[in-house]
């Protein structure tokens, strides 16, 4: 080891400046020193097999010697005061056997809650986007941040921008939906919880955020991952980087992940355009940019822009990638490179102080270490759960309720068979782990009638075979004839109860990340339900029992033949810990749903691409071998009471480009319950330069309301922020002309429109 620091040095001074500090400690370093900053271990030892690769790099505490920029801890298997002693012994190790005494930072998973063992575990972000409530996302999202920092974590992967337009996708679940607008709001609210607000500078309770895919990467042709991402020029500046660019000015995120995909055949990791050009100069990033897994090295054996490991090294440094997760695979060979090249050091010298810098805003250098006895009393708490448990209620989607079969009064009925492969499932979605207290659908229906009501359970049918071998998946489908004697025990339960709750849809296994090793696979080519999940809704349909049909896994389902026949169907993703619970309490009425779908869900995987904001001219014609039109559109959903908008009205009919264009409506709660909704505001431009969606979402509000009880809503649109788009030269323009305000249940369902002039 190098001869210590010498002391009262200006770096390791806590009253010194930021800007001081980092001046003083950087012209100390070594090169190996440097490019350690850049570099990153895993505490997770099956993370490079995961990813298709051999085991790369030694262990954490043998590749230390000169520091090291980040130790991963996702996917944190341990119990939360293990997690604490494991990343408090690494902090021990830098601070006590390194020259620099260079603290590390600890990054993690949030996607959907902080990813370690008994954390506590939200909704996906699928579902989290149904609640279209903001607040509510925030407040989740400030739990997580506070559960990951008492476990040691500094940074979050977390959350996911990319749009989530083709359901097929296995990654679809840990998007926020199909929408621009939605994905932003929810984007934001999400970072600003992850970094306790907008200031961009988080406290000793939060944790930077680093959003991702920098960009595109949700858009794989044919919803295969690793597949091509052909994007126009108009497509990425319109609908794919506001959501990167809203994070970056009003968020003010610290960190953000590049994207496994190509921008325009550029593969994002060595874009320097994208990550320097563009986020950099254009729109004021001053955090750092971390890798997805492996995707430096990918630069190489995957995209093959590189002839070996140390071109992929040096485009992504030149690009302005900063941090090689999860192992440093090809930022070790820095110290090589800029030997052979000393013209790179002073690119180097930029992303290890903004590493550096990162490392000084968070404290890390006064007091790297957390309290081992204070996490058990954060994580899991009583007040998360709770938080958990209310977002889980308002991202449930009342999708079909004919007669008005739901709300179900529990004191009349005798019996209730809840059936189907996901009634006891405690699956809670792939970016998690595992909970000690996860609520079934068949708990939560149990524990809320007690003994009151007997409650039947029959499995009827599985979802799928399926187990991993030598990391290759194994699928097996199971004949009917296989089954059919547990089915049969099914619908006799069914017959002999007074109403049946029948839970479908798929599990994590097939619907998830198809990760890069060969076999692996998550996506889908239908969006039917897999196995004789089908044969069993409908022969429970068949006895006649009144029968509700639950939806749940990571992705809609296209199944037009049960809608049509279920009198109920309720959707719901993953929501999390809290699942059943949640569930029950809007089964029999203790809850009003209000959930709206985030996402179109098409009739079949041959209407795809479904989603609503595409050109106006991708829905002129219809299908010959289809009913035109979705299963269920964008924004869609019900309630058990009505909602009646009115007096939809600008407050003047023209406009100048840089005035506010103030919105207001009436909304009624015209039923006998409580309950919210979420009023859609759309935007049609009636003439522009180039062709555009018919209409786009550009606010929305989410309202609840007594009974009978009405409020006035009010929104304020900008006209270079939400008329704004890239017409001919590429160029952002806003124009003059008239355009039509909309506001509706779903963007198939307007019940207002009112219009103004922009001159």
């Amino acid at each position: 080891m190098s001869s210590p620091v010498p002391p009262n040095v200006r770096y390791l001074d806590p009253t010194a400046s930021l800007e001081e500090r980092l001046d003083d400690l950087l012209p100390r370093m070594t090169l190996a020193e440097k490019v350690a900053q850049l570099t990153s271990a895993s505490l997770r030892v099956s993370a490079a097999t995961e990813e298709g690769l051999a085991e790369v790099g030694a262990a954490v505490r043998d590749r230390i010697e000169h520091g090291i920029g980040q130790i991963e801890n996702t996917f944190d298997f341990r119990t939360p005061r293990a997690s604490v002693e494991e990343v408090n012994s690494i902090q021990r190790l830098l601070r006590e056997n390194t020259r620099l005494k260079i603290p590390a930072l600890i990054g993690s998973e949030c996607a959907h809650g902080n990813a370690g063992y008994n954390s506590t575990n939200f909704p996906v972000p699928l579902a989290m986007a149904s609640s279209w409530n903001p607040a509510l996302i925030q407040q989740a999202f400030d739990v997580a941040a506070r559960e990951s920092r008492s476990r040691g974590s500094h940074e979050a992967h977390s959350p996911v921008l990319d749009l989530g337009r083709d359901p097929r996708w296995g990654r679809i679940e840990e998007t926020f939906g199909e929408d621009t607008y939605l994905t932003t709001q929810m984007g934001i609210a999400a970072i600003t919880g992850l970094q306790g607000g907008s200031s961009g500078q988080p406290d000793a309770n939060h944790v930077i955020a680093s959003p991702k895919h920098f960009a595109g990467y949700g858009q794989v042709a044919g919803g295969r991952n690793f597949a091509a991402t052909p994007i126009d020029t108009k497509t990425l500046f319109d609908e794919i980087l506001p959501p990167f660019e809203a994070a970056v000015k009003i968020a003010r995120t610290q960190g953000l992940m590049a994207s496994h995909c190509d921008v325009d055949s550029v593969p994002a990791h060595g874009n320097r355009w994208l990550l320097t050009d563009l986020l950099r100069d254009q729109w004021g990033f001053e955090g750092m940019v971390v890798s997805d897994y492996y995707d430096v090295l990918r630069l190489d054996i995957f995209h093959h822009v590189a002839a070996n490991v140390k071109e992929a090294a040096k485009m992504a440094l030149l690009a302005g990638l900063d941090l090689d997760l999860p192992a440093g695979a090809a930022y070790a060979k820095l110290v090589e490179i800029v030997r052979e090249d000393p013209t790179l050091e002073p690119i180097l010298d930029q992303s290890v102080r903004r590493i550096l810098r990162l490392k000084f805003m968070l404290g890390l250098f006064e007091d790297p270490f957390v309290d081992p006895e204070q996490v058990e009393h954060i994580v899991g708490c009583s007040a998360h759960r709770q938080v958990a448990q209310d977002l889980a209620e308002e991202c449930i989607t009342l999708l079909k309720n004919d007669h008005d079969l739901l709300p179900l009064n529990h004191t009349s009925l005798r019996s209730i068979a809840v059936i189907g492969p996901n009634a006891a499932s405690i699956e809670t979605g792939g970016y998690s782990m595992p909970h000690d207290d996860v609520v079934s659908i068949l708990a939560g229906i149990t524990d809320f009638v007690g003994d009151t009501v007997e409650v039947r359970h029959a499995e009827g049918c599985k979802i799928a075979d399926i187990e991993q071998v030598d990391l290759r998946t194994v699928f097996r489908r199971f004949e009917l004839a296989e089954e059919l004697p547990q089915i049969e025990h099914a619908v006799a339960v069914a017959q002999a109860s007074d109403v049946a709750i029948v839970c479908v849809g798929g599990n994590i296994k097939t619907a998830m990340e198809a990760f890069f090793v060969p076999g692996i696979k998550g996506d889908r080519s239908t969006l039917d339900l897999l196995g004789n999940q089908r044969e069993l809704v409908m022969r429970v349909l068949a006895t006649g029992t009144p029968t509700i049909v639950v939806l749940m896994g990571g992705r809609p389902y296209s199944i037009p033949d049960i809608v049509e026949q279920a009198p109920a169907v309720l959707n719901t993703f993953y929501l999390g810990q809290c699942h059943g619970t949640a569930i029950a309490r809007v089964l029999f009425g203790a809850c009003n749903p209000s959930g709206r779908l985030p996402i179109t869900v098409p009739r079949s995987a041959g209407q795809l691409p479904a989603y609503y904001s595409q050109k106006a001219v991708s829905f002129y014609k219809d299908y010959l071998d289809e009913q035109p039109g979705p299963l269920f559109p964008f924004g869609f959903g019900l309630s058990y009471t009505t909602f009646i908008f009115s007096d939809l009205k600008t407050n003047k009919p023209i406009y100048d480009r840089e005035e506010h264009i103030e919105v207001t409506l009436t909304v009624n709660n015209s039923g006998s319950r409580r309950g919210a909704t979420v009023v859609q505001l759309y935007c049609h431009d009636k003439i522009a330069s180039v062709v555009r969606p018919d209409q786009l979402l550009v606010r929305f509000a989410k309202v609840s309301l007594d009974p009978f009880q009405s409020t006035t809503v009010s929104f304020t649109l900008n006209a270079h922020q939400d008329l704004s788009f890239t017409g001919t030269g590429q160029r952002r323009v806003v124009e003059p002309g008239e355009f039509e305000i909309r506001v509706g249940h779903s963007c198939r369902n307007i019940v207002q429109k009112t219009a103004f002039e922009l001159r």
